[in-house]
């Protein structure tokens, strides 16, 4: 592995930075419940202490800080946020994956369009494909873009009014999931296992980690000050927010392609090993749940986890690591769910769109209009349910009765990309390239 640490006046700059700008980051938008507790800020080695664990458990390994590492170059003193655009800052928050370190993928008081939609903007890239999933916050559309067959990627920062760049950065792989925006800072990971934080004012980079590999980055979560992302090659990590230092792994035996849940000092992550891993702020693994099949992605509302498999089943699952209960449906589940606090709702990969009750999982509706699978994850906003398809299609579906209020067709699959849905526009990327914001 390899680092390029901030320098001091970097470090110095960027504290100033972040003490003065509003909290926007992970779990804002005064949600009561969900956490930006911030995790321990001690890099004590984790131990191996599970508890009702009902598989043998990998042992966490404290990584030291790799020697050598070259300086990183000078970079301008931040300013607070990047200029919004008048009534863009009044936009619903989207500052992290799904909305918030809980992965809800739900805002109720976000502005939606209901009927029949056309593109207000788009964009394209020098990448073929947008993966990515966008994020906003503080009046800034934020969304990484490169795909499979792309040698390298790129970052920008958008008008979420008008489309038009405010910065963009160069990737040294293709950006395929979200960003986490926090304190003036934003942080990303590549495909090409590159980690970057960068200051929301311009893009100047505070400082990158470089695993020196090929392994996939999950979209980020930040509690407190620190950094918590999945890899592909099997592992969490915690970094130091402000210079990068690593303070601990802990190793998984199958990739994760899902961002991880922290809340209440607790990181919840999933694993192609078949496991569900609850792993304290320090490092220390708490417990592990074997789901049967590969575990596809996780969030978390009101004490309760919500865990996709491959196999075709949603688990319900509570804080001690035991099932409440358990859904199986006729098609794989890729994707994290979306959670109201009354449904959950789960694409599949026969093409099929779910509701299902949050108490118990019984099936609520079905929705069958794609052609193709549902491997995007959803999201609920003002009583919508807006999610992409295989089959080329934006979908909003009526979170109640499960009937079609609109569809909109891009030029290829939606496979990853989960939509934002702020000041009456759903922003979306797709593999045809374009980087779409529909209204009516």
């Amino acid at each position: 592995m390899s680092r390029k640490r901030a320098d001091r006046r970097q470090f110095l700059a960027a504290v100033a930075a972040a003490s003065t700008v509003g909290l926007s980051g992970c779990g804002s938008d005064d949600d009561p419940t969900a956490s930006e507790g911030g995790g321990s800020t001690g890099a004590g080695t984790p131990t191996e202490s599970p508890t009702d664990a009902p598989t043998d458990t990998p042992e966490a390994t404290d990584t030291p800080d790799p020697t050598d590492t070259p300086e990183a170059t000078d970079t301008p003193d931040p300013t607070d946020t990047p200029t919004a655009t008048p009534g863009a800052e009044s936009f619903a928050s989207w500052p992290t994956f799904m909305r918030n370190n809980e992965h809800w993928g739900h805002h109720a008081d976000a502005e939606a369009p209901h009927e029949d939609v056309s593109v207000d903007w788009s964009r394209e890239f020098e990448q073929d494909q947008v993966n990515a999933t966008p994020v906003l916050s503080d009046g800034t559309l934020y969304i990484g873009a490169g795909g499979a067959g792309d040698p390298n990627g790129s970052f920008h920062a958008l008008d979420p009014v008008t489309g038009e760049t405010k910065w963009s950065k160069d990737t040294a792989a293709p950006v395929t999931s979200a960003a986490a925006v926090d304190e003036g800072l934003l942080y990303i990971g590549t495909s090409g296992g590159i980690i970057y934080a960068l200051q929301t004012a311009d893009g100047s980079e505070l400082w990158d980690w470089d695993l020196t590999s090929t392994e996939a980055v999950t979209a980020p979560v930040v509690a407190g000050r620190h950094v918590y992302v999945g890899t592909t090659g099997s592992d969490v990590y915690k970094f130091d927010a402000y210079n990068g230092e690593l303070k601990w792994n802990q190793n998984t035996y199958g990739a994760i392609t899902s961002s991880p849940v922290f809340t209440d000092d607790m990181v919840y992550a999933t694993s192609a090993d078949h496991d569900l891993y609850a792993v304290t702020a320090s490092g220390s693994l708490e417990w592990q749940k074997s789901l049967g099949s590969s575990a596809n992605g996780v969030s978390y509302r009101d004490r309760r986890l919500y865990v996709t498999s491959e196999d075709g089943r949603l688990t319900q699952i509570n804080t001690r690591g035991s099932v409440d209960w358990e859904t199986s449906f006729a098609g794989n589940v890729a994707a994290t769910p979306a959670v109201t606090e009354d449904r959950v709702f789960v694409g599949t990969r026969d093409n099929t769109l779910y509701a299902v009750d949050a108490s118990d999982g019984i099936e609520l509706w079905r929705f069958t209009h794609p052609s193709d699978g549902v491997t995007a994850p959803p999201v609920v906003a003002d009583g919508t349910v807006y999610v992409g398809s295989r089959d080329d299609n934006v979908y909003a579906v009526d979170a109640e009765t499960g009937d079609l209020e609109w569809s909109f067709e891009t030029g290829n699959n939606i496979e990853t990309a989960a939509p934002v849905v702020a000041g009456g526009r759903v922003y979306i990327g797709s593999q045809d390239g374009t980087f779409y914001a529909l209204s009516e």
